[in-house]
C-alpha cells in the first residue's frame, strides 16, 4: 500500500553521452549545414564528433557510463555488481531499474515525482507514465481483493502485441 511503479524513456539516449576517445572526425550532410556563404563554398565539410552517435560501435558504452554517473550524481546507490543498472534512493526510498534507455522507478508513490526529478537534472527523460510497455511487455495495473477482503494492486505483464509482432515478421519472411 502506498507505493507505485512509473516507467519512462530516455529521449535519444545515446547522443546524450560525449564520445570518448580517440577524435572522431564526419563529414556533415548537406541538410546539417549551416546556410551562410562559408558553408556553402564547402564541398565535403568535416567536422568533429562531439556526442556519441547511434551507428558508433562504443556508443551504447559511453551511453551507460553517462547514465550511471548522473543516476550516482542525484543519491542513487548501484544495489552490487550481481544487479548492474539497478539502483537505490536510501533517502526517497525509490527503487531504480535501468535497462538500456528505459526507466522503471518503484516506491512511495508520494517521492515518484521527486525521483524523476532529480534523474532529469543530468538526463534526458521523456515523461513518466503508470504502466505502458517496458521491455516489450505492456505493463496493467488494476486493483484486486484478496479472499481475506483486502485490496492489492495487481500488475499483469502482458507480451501478446510483441509476440503478435514477432509471429507476423516471421510469416512475412517465410
Amino acid at each position: 500500500p502506498g507505493n507505485h511503479v512509473e516507467i519512462a524513456d530516455a529521449e535519444q539516449a545515446y547522443v546524450q553521452a560525449r564520445l570518448r576517445g580517440n577524435a572522431c572526425w564526419i563529414c556533415l550532410p548537406p541538410e546539417a549545414r549551416p546556410d551562410t556563404p562559408k558553408w556553402r563554398k564547402m564541398k565535403k565539410p568535416v567536422v568533429r564528433l562531439l556526442q556519441a552517435l547511434y551507428a558508433h560501435p562504443d556508443s551504447g558504452t559511453f551511453w551507460e557510463v553517462h547514465c550511471d554517473t548522473e543516476v550516482k550524481k542525484v543519491g542513487f546507490i548501484p544495489i552490487g555488481p550481481e544487479w548492474p543498472s539497478v539502483y537505490f534512493h536510501p533517502e526517497l526510498q525509490l527503487l531504480l531499474v535501468v535497462y538500456v534507455d528505459d526507466f522503471k522507478l518503484a516506491g512511495p508513490k508520494q517521492n515518484l515525482k521527486k525521483g524523476w526529478s532529480l534523474l532529469r537534472q543530468g538526463l534526458s527523460i521523456e515523461p513518466e507514465k503508470s504502466g505502458g510497455m517496458y521491455l516489450g511487455c505492456e505493463h496493467i495495473y488494476s486493483r484486486i481483493t484478496l479472499p481475506n477482503g483486502t485490496l492489492a494492486t495487481c500488475c499483469t505483464w502482458d507480451m501478446r502485441s510483441y509476440s503478435d509482432a514477432c509471429v507476423a515478421r516471421y510469416t512475412e519472411l517465410a
